[in-house]
């Protein structure tokens, strides 16, 4: 029976039905793209385009503002917070890393507290890298702390004075940010002095009258317009309150950007160290596979076929001394065939199966499904129209076999659950996810060698990762991510 025949005849047991107790739901908490999702999801920047940042080029005044309104709680928390660190702690470290001036700046103790600083301002920056992620979900770039002198405590500890970001943190913490936050929270200061303004003045001459009789010598036109100015202060206050939130925050988020994040270079730098990995993977995955089809051809199908050609040798000699024993040998040669082209079927279905190239990743997962001998449960969010990369494809589906087998095999499962989705992180870039979890006694571990390093690989290979979860007891989870724009085939759908 071919793949597509045993697909119309299967029936997939869905997810909702209750799993055995101590079975896990596969990636239950991932956001799934909008049901009118179109087109490769736009990658964040550093100019702010990505998705849910509030702000960037592409958002109209009337937008912003209304993003304004919506984030007002979050960044008045910000901007709350800020106010009570600029009154406190960002007005005591400037004043103790400055307040003696240069003059004693070669006094041992003087430079031995300027180190500590250091220090003290790489604890300030993270704290504000946190409070800023909190309130603008734009990333920032990681920074390296790698020391760069590594022979010793003393030496690694030194090496701070030889890192720039400790630097570019104490300016920050002692000289950029005080000065920033002095600007915003007067500014917010003021606005708050408009709406009140007429509050306080209001209620003192309410208050006179009711004492004293005192009108203070305001006739009724001056009282008007007082009350007008006061009226039109509290209403351009409280439409400007949420602007100058959003604003500050947003320059809040520029300055964290610029003095607390990572450079470009040690980002490239990372990206080819991933690359080298990546590359070294796909060549071990590769090698691996290559290993495993060598040992299953000569294990199975290659031994069928000797078998095969003997009968077959033997039924040639008996044909005119013995027909009935000629006759039974062809028929053992003919069973020997059908079990060596089944085997050979099955090694395809692992690596391409038809099924594949046909109908697509999903209805390839479902035949799988359907054949795997315990029940499974599949799941599946992928937005209408989505198109991958048929070697995203294939690498897919040869993890989510290999890790069916696994379970079949070894873990002892009595059932198991596919999930295949779409997950985005802070960054906006997009992830095909697959995971795959059993109910089994766990305890599975990545061994050179072996199945589960070398589906590593083969991920590393696509810019993805494989994560393992399988502590002893079980369950086992086991979840691939693949970026999508991985191999360059970055997924478009049919409009």
């Amino acid at each position: 029976m071919t793949d597509t025949a045993r697909l119309d005849q299967a029936e997939t047991v869905p997810l909702d039905d209750p799993l055995p107790t101590g079975a896990t739901r596969p990636m239950p908490e991932q956001p799934t793209p909008p049901p009118g999702w179109q087109g490769t999801p736009p990658p964040a920047t550093a100019t702010g385009t990505g998705p849910g940042n509030g702000s960037g080029p592409g958002m109209t005044a009337g937008a912003f503002y209304r993003e304004a309104w919506r984030r007002l709680p979050r960044d008045v928390g910000y901007m709350a917070l800020t106010a009570v660190l600029l009154c406190t702690l960002y007005a005591a470290f400037p004043a103790a890393v400055f307040g003696g001036g240069f003059r004693d700046l070669f006094n041992p103790f003087v430079l031995l507290m300027f180190f500590i600083a250091l220090f003290i301002a790489r604890w300030l920056g993270q704290f504000e890298k946190l409070r800023i992620g909190w309130a603008d979900r734009r990333p920032i770039r990681p920074v390296d702390w790698t020391p760069r002198w590594r022979q010793n405590w003393w030496t690694r500890t030194g090496s701070a004075v030889a890192n720039p970001h400790y630097w570019l943190y104490l300016l920050h913490a002692a000289v950029v940010y005080p000065i920033a936050a002095l600007v915003t929270v007067s500014a917010g200061a003021l606005l708050v002095l408009g709406f009140t303004w007429p509050i306080a003045v209001g209620g003192i001459a309410l208050l006179n009258r009711a004492s004293a009789g005192y009108s203070g010598g305001l006739d009724s036109t001056s009282v008007v317009t007082l009350g007008f100015l006061g009226l039109l202060s509290m209403a351009a206050s409280v439409v400007l309150f949420p602007l100058w939130a959003r604003g500050s925050v947003i320059a809040h988020w520029w300055i964290d950007h610029g003095l607390l994040g990572g450079f470009r270079a040690e980002v490239l730098e990372q990206r080819v160290a991933g690359l080298q990995a990546s590359r070294a993977g796909a060549v071990t995955a590769e090698g691996q596979a290559l290993r495993q089809i060598e040992r299953d051809l000569h294990d199975g199908p290659q031994q069928r076929l000797v078998r095969l050609r003997m009968d077959l040798s033997a039924a040639e000699r008996a044909i005119d001394a013995d027909p009935a024993k000629a006759r039974q040998l062809i028929s053992e040669a003919s069973t020997h065939a059908q079990d060596a082209l089944d085997e050979l079927r099955a090694l395809s279905r692992g690596f391409a199966p038809p099924i594949l190239l046909d109908r697509g990743l999903v209805a390839a997962l479902e035949a799988l499904v359907a054949r795997t001998p315990i029940p499974v449960g599949l799941e599946v969010r992928l937005p209408d129209g989505l198109e991958l990369a048929t070697e995203i494809q294939r690498n897919v589906y040869f993890t989510v076999s290999e890790l069916l087998t696994n379970t079949t095999k070894h873990a002892g499962a009595s059932t198991a659950g596919v999930y295949l989705g779409l997950v985005v992180d802070a960054s906006g870039i997009w992830y095909l996810t697959v995971s795959v979890t059993d109910d089994g006694r766990g305890g599975a571990r990545a061994e050179e060698g072996h199945g589960i390093a070398g589906l590593m690989g083969r991920m590393r290979a696509l810019d993805g990762e494989l994560t393992v979860a399988s502590p002893d007891g079980g369950p086992t989870e086991a979840t691939a991510r693949i970026p999508l724009g991985a191999l360059n085939g970055v997924p478009t759908a049919h409009r």
